[in-house]
């Protein structure tokens, strides 16, 4: 299923205590390459050291994420990073840019045969972060995408909020000093755009608009939320008025940047946002870091398109008329064997979509569906599970809308005791009729397995508890992707079905997973095609609404996110294809020994590296003749 995860590469070094700050008197400036910091890197002795100086640098760069990945201060100053907001300016992008190159270059310095094995997989982890991070800055230009300033600012005053980690009284000072930042910071974002030839794309022009209308909306962030929560802190009168002056401000500022931004960039000619086969294939080897390049990974995809296109249609007939019996006596529709594979698969889907939450209930329904999957999980004893307690589903903030129907935050890596958040878009699901109609229940339920139990939100749970830094830090993409697609496949092979009580209730669970295979398979080949060729976008609609089943609307709003992202939809395919190679070696080795539970707890224990360490965790063998390093 959809679900944008938020890279934890923005962390400091150790968290420290929390100390009561006031507003100061002037806007905190933001963060900027420490002084020390290429002396502490060519004095780093070890890997977890650089990983350790790269996360600081990371968040000297976009304090903003402080909240997000459970670093909050610096040194004697405990909300050094919740104070402040990143700096958009070009200088401060080039003095990042310099930043990287030093520690690209002390990593590439390193003898990788002196170093033990973990290290050398940590080495190759860290150095293919920082090209990665130094190739979206450089070569495709984040700094001037309009949708990233916007989302660093609404993450950086959401953060805050989201979760109970400090007293809030203590997190308001903070707000209201990003509240000053905000001004300043807006200032330096029109300075960056303002450039006759900073073109940004239509995708990004459009979600911008969406989110900065977003953030001032009533019954938001700044208008209820910021209301009620100084309401309800022990702040005292003064302190109160300070904070709602600098947010008043803030607000103010990002009308008027909202304003800015329509008159001065909406008119401009949009730029192309295919990245081209070139920068797709170099962004792909680095950000997949898998054993199959696009052209590879795309003939697979193709290949599977064709089995599992047949399976649906297979699980269809099998169920038609018997599901359908009632409408085929009253003359409805035909039996299956009169209709074509398209009739069938569509006439299941219709009577399955009546049974779909509302938006009202979609969140109340996912929160229902947990107890059945929870249990199936224990009852199949597949692996022990943390307490769900520890997941709330809410709507996406504004920040993030738009652009996923699902998406996760998991608890951070340095605050592992925290809360995971999972967001529905129900903004985005609403502006379609048909859009909720992918949603029936048991694809709701397969929703929840992927997002939740026992999905994004118990791998990472195990993920944080990994004992290396760097792995558990810097998710492998496809891993975390293909873990939450490999195991609600996992559970419906097991018997898992929301419909127990029904005799086609579990090939009607099957049908819906296999759809949602067909879904991440076309997700790998939309985003090649459409990044390394010039397909044309119909014809990407066109292939998940005929091949996939989807409705016009899912189509239309995974075309948006391809245009918005890159790569990252392949990930899904590419990871559940990965696990289940890994899955079949395991099980020849294991033999009758072998078990789910010892399996996929193995599995998510390593932290989230790549597969070529996956691969070597799992099955106990290195592969020396190639072995990245």
């Amino acid at each position: 299923m959809p679900v944008t995860i938020r890279r934890p590469a923005l962390v400091a070094g150790i968290l420290c205590c929390f100390l009561a700050a006031g507003l100061r008197a002037a806007p905190p400036a933001p963060g900027a390459v420490p002084a020390d910091w290429v002396d502490r890197v060519e004095a780093a002795p070890d890997m977890d050291t650089l990983g350790r100086l790269y996360l600081e640098l990371l968040l000297e760069e976009d304090p903003g994420n402080a909240a997000t990945f459970g670093v909050h201060g610096r040194g004697d100053d405990s909300a050094y990073y919740d104070r402040k907001l990143a700096d958009p300016s070009r200088a401060a992008e080039q003095a990042f840019i310099s930043a990287r190159d030093s520690l690209i270059a002390r990593l590439q310095a390193f003898d990788a045969g002196g170093l033990s094995r973990p290290e050398q997989i940590d080495r190759h982890i860290l150095l293919n972060q920082v090209k990665l991070d130094r190739l979206v800055i450089d070569r495709l230009e984040s700094g001037t995408n309009p949708l990233n300033a916007v989302t660093s600012l609404g993450g950086a005053m959401a953060g805050l909020v989201l979760r109970d980690y400090a007293p809030l009284e203590e997190r308001l000072r903070s707000f209201g000093s990003r509240c000053e930042a905000t001004p300043r910071f807006f200032a330096a974002v029109r300075t960056r755009l303002a450039p006759d030839a900073v073109l940004p794309t239509g995708p990004e022009k459009a979600v911008t608009r969406q989110r900065l209308e977003g953030m001032q909306q009533p019954g938001g962030l700044y208008d209820k939320t910021l209301p009620d929560l100084l309401e309800s802190s022990a702040l005292k009168p003064a302190e109160r008025q300070a904070i709602e002056s600098a947010c008043a401000a803030a607000v103010e500022s990002i009308g008027n940047f909202a304003e800015w931004f329509e008159a001065t960039i909406v008119p401009r000619t949009d730029s192309d946002w295919r990245l081209g086969r070139d920068l797709y294939d170099e962004k792909y080897a680095l950000q997949m870091d898998y054993p199959l390049d696009a052209e590879n990974l795309l003939a697979v995809a193709l290949g599977w398109l064709a089995v599992k296109g047949d399976e649906l249609v297979a699980i269809g007939r099998e169920l038609h008329d018997d599901y359908l019996a009632e409408s085929i006596a009253a003359g409805e529709i035909q039996p299956q064997a009169s209709l074509d594979d398209a009739e069938v698969v569509r006439n299941v889907f219709a009577k399955l979509s009546k049974d779909r939450p509302s938006p009202e209930s979609l969140i109340p329904d996912s929160y229902a569906l947990a107890d059945s999957i929870i249990g199936f999980v224990r009852e199949q004893d597949l692996m022990d599970l943390p307490p769900a307690s520890k997941l709330r589903i809410e709507p996406t903030p504004p920040h993030l809308a738009g652009n996923a129907v699902a998406q996760i935050t998991t608890a951070p890596p340095f605050e592992p005791e925290l809360e995971s958040v999972w967001f529905w878009d129900i903004g985005l699901l609403s502006e379609s009729p048909g859009f909720l109609k992918e949603y029936n229940r048991p694809a709701l339920a397969m929703v929840y397995i992927h997002e939740g139990v026992p999905g994004h939100f118990v791998q990472l749970e195990y993920s944080n508890r990994a004992d290396r830094l760097i792995p558990k830090v810097f998710w492998n993409g496809p891993m975390v992707e293909g873990w939450a697609s490999y195991i609600a496949t996992q559970l419906v092979e097991q018997g898992f079905t929301v419909y127990p009580d029904h005799p086609l209730g579990h090939a009607l669970q099957r049908m819906v997973d296999t759809k949602l295979t067909l879904r991440a398979v076309i997700n790998a080949i939309i985003d090649i095609r459409l990044h390394r060729t010039h397909w044309p976008e119909e014809e990407a609609v066109k292939l998940m609404t005929e091949k996939g089943f989807q409705e016009e609307g899912e189509a239309r709003g995974k075309l948006l996110r391809a245009k918005l992202s890159s790569v990252q939809l392949a990930t899904y395919f590419a990871g559940q294809v990965a696990i289940e190679d890994i899955l079949r070696e395991y099980r020849e080795r294991a033999g009758s020994n072998f078990s789910w539970k010892a399996f996929n707890q193995r599995l998510v224990g390593a932290g989230s590296p790549p597969f070529f360490a996956i691969r070597e965790f799992m099955l106990g063998d290195l592969v020396e003749e190639d072995d990245p390093q």
